[in-house]
């Protein structure tokens, strides 16, 4: 977990699942709640997400919208973690990013 005055950046671990998905949402909403004016979670070194991790990401954009910031999730274009994501149809539901410097670039308008 980062954060600067620009942007707040919550990477996810290896490997998320039921035993620390809690714990990463509650990361997450600390950042939110600090009032960082934008978020990213990057899950580019995320090997494995089951449907827990999905929904720390869905979480953290429904907090992330009810406080109006703007959020990037950084998704490699491969892997199983692209897969299932890709299968649970997350695209439609948040913004996605390849890598940190395109989701970084993307909230660069956002910023007061």
């Amino acid at each position: 977990m980062e954060s600067t005055e620009d942007c707040g950046t919550l990477t996810f671990p290896a490997e998320v699942d039921l035993g620390n998905a809690a714990a990463i949402l509650g990361q997450a909403a600390a950042l939110l709640d600090s009032g960082v004016p934008a978020l990213i979670i990057d899950l580019s070194d995320c090997a494995f997400c089951d449907s827990s991790g999905l929904n720390v990401v869905l979480r953290s954009q429904m907090r992330a919208t009810e406080l109006g910031v703007p959020m990037w999730v950084v998704l490699p274009s491969r892997g199983v973690v692209r897969r299932i994501s890709e299968i649970a149809g997350l695209q439609r539901r948040v913004a996605i990013a390849p890598d940190l410097a395109t989701a970084r670039e993307a909230l660069a308008p956002a910023r007061p």
